[in-house]
């Protein structure tokens, strides 16, 4: 059987990962220290990774999705594209709502929606 060798990410998802972990860290008002200390692991690997200087498994990219309450997908995508994205912070928040206050505000999400799209299609 082959030995599977850890293979390194390209420097721009490592990059955008980094970028990605930053903003998730700083929109919930940690310090590096606080995440090192929440996840288990040194001040300095969590600088290396926002760096985009530091290689990580998938168990570890799972772990800060986890931590954060995000999709995978939202650790990659490069931050000057997530305009089309939902905001992962947001969505963590939404989350966190009640199932009855997250009905309420797809209800309200949509009627938004509703308007705004009757109103495209009229001008």
């Amino acid at each position: 059987m082959k030995k599977i060798q850890n293979q390194k990410l390209p420097a721009s998802a490592a990059k955008s990962l980094g970028q990605n972990i930053a903003a998730l860290r700083k929109a919930s008002s940690l310090t590096q220290h606080q995440l090192a200390t929440a996840l288990g692991v040194e001040i300095e690997t969590i600088s290396r990774y926002e760096n985009g200087r530091l290689n990580t498994s998938l168990d570890q990219i799972d772990t800060f999705a986890t931590f954060f309450n995000v999709p995978v997908w939202t650790l990659f995508a490069p931050l000057e594209q997530k305009s089309g994205f939902p905001d992962p912070v947001l969505v963590t928040q939404m989350r966190s709502l009640s199932p009855k206050h997250r009905a309420t505000l797809r209800e309200l999400i949509q009627v938004y929606y509703n308007a705004h799209r009757t109103s495209a299609k009229t001008t």
